[in-house]
């Protein structure tokens, strides 16, 4: 008996085969979600990481989505599998192949868009909750880890094209005053209104200004030098200062310490942070209320600027690490 003769033997063999297969697989779809997922990932349609790998998880959960979207599957496999059984044993007319086809292919293609949609909306969640983890909850500047990052990526440009940039820490003066005397809810509206909303206004479109932690602000300017910081670290201070906010019995003002330094060859983020905190000490021993910044040698202070701010460069950013309040006291 020929290869071929075999072949033609064992077809219909074949085929009854893997129809039956495929009905346990659009039954077992059908019946019981979580066991398909165990056999579908058993059978290697996809591989999820143990739970102790290093391999970095998808934020999507596949077994929850092929869970959630098993039924519909079953049930488009169990109708495919009863139509082409039937067919085989000729208890199907041909003619309605065309239809059957159609049917088939409209249901796909509305399984298709329904797990679209519902992928759409899981990739929604996940960059809100990756907006959510860049972002500082009460003043909706950055938080410190995207201040950290960008300074990290900064210093890897200045070590490898010598790229200018500065570094602004900025601390409201008597903050702790001012939660003891008016609450902290007037302490939020410190933190919000009184200086994060007025750095929004203020910087520079490709400047980065975030929350440091607790009263504490970091600005970071890319492309400026220590002069250029200075004049705009400068007018944001002034800015922040003509800035009152409203109590029951009055009005409170705010005022800023800031210390400013600028990044140097062989800089990690400790040392440049360092300097500008060398620098914004030196501004709150002074008396507060001032700007100071690090030469690379000593602290000075910053005049008040008699020339125009520095037009927008090609990348600005502002860090501010900390805002020192001032009660009216």
């Amino acid at each position: 008996m020929s290869v071929v003769n075999i072949i033609q033997d064992a077809w219909p063999i074949i085929i009854l085969s893997f129809l039956g297969l495929s009905g346990i697989v659009g039954l077992i779809a059908l019946v019981s979600p979580k066991l398909f997922a165990m056999v579908a990932e058993t059978g290697g349609l996809w591989i999820t990481p143990p739970k102790n790998s290093s391999v970095v998880e998808s934020p999507i959960d596949i077994d929850q989505f092929v869970i959630r979207n098993s039924r519909q599957f079953g049930g488009l496999v169990l109708i495919v599998v009863t139509y082409l059984t039937l067919f085989f044993f000729g208890r199907i007319d041909p003619s309605w192949t065309p239809a059957f086809l159609l049917l088939v292919l409209g249901y796909s293609v509305l399984l298709a868009l329904s797990g679209l949609i519902e992928l759409g909306g899981e990739v929604s969640k996940i960059e809100m909750q990756l907006a959510d983890a860049r972002t500082d909850a009460l003043t909706g500047l950055a938080n410190r880890r995207v201040l950290d990052d960008e300074l990290e990526r900064r210093l890897s440009e200045h070590s490898r094209k010598g790229s200018a940039f500065c570094v602004a820490l900025l601390d409201i003066d008597h903050f702790k005053e001012i939660n003891d005397q008016h609450g902290h809810l007037t302490g939020d509206m410190v933190l919000t209104q009184g200086v994060a909303d007025v750095i929004c206004r203020v910087k520079r479109t490709m400047d980065l200004a975030g929350r440091y932690g607790g009263d504490e602000f970091a600005l970071i300017y890319p492309a400026s030098t220590l002069d250029e910081a200075s004049i705009a670290i400068q007018h944001l201070r002034s800015e922040i200062l003509k800035t009152s906010l409203p109590l029951e019995n009055g009005k409170i003002s705010i005022t800023v310490s800031v210390g400013v330094a600028q990044a140097a060859a062989g800089d990690d983020v400790a040392a440049l942070i360092g300097r500008a905190d060398m620098a914004l000490y030196s501004a709150k021993k002074a008396g507060r209320n001032q700007a100071h910044r690090h030469t690379g040698k000593s602290c000075e202070p910053i005049a008040l600027p008699t020339t125009a701010l520095p037009a927008e460069p090609a990348t600005l950013s502002i860090v501010a690490s900390g805002f020192a309040e001032q009660s009216e006291a």
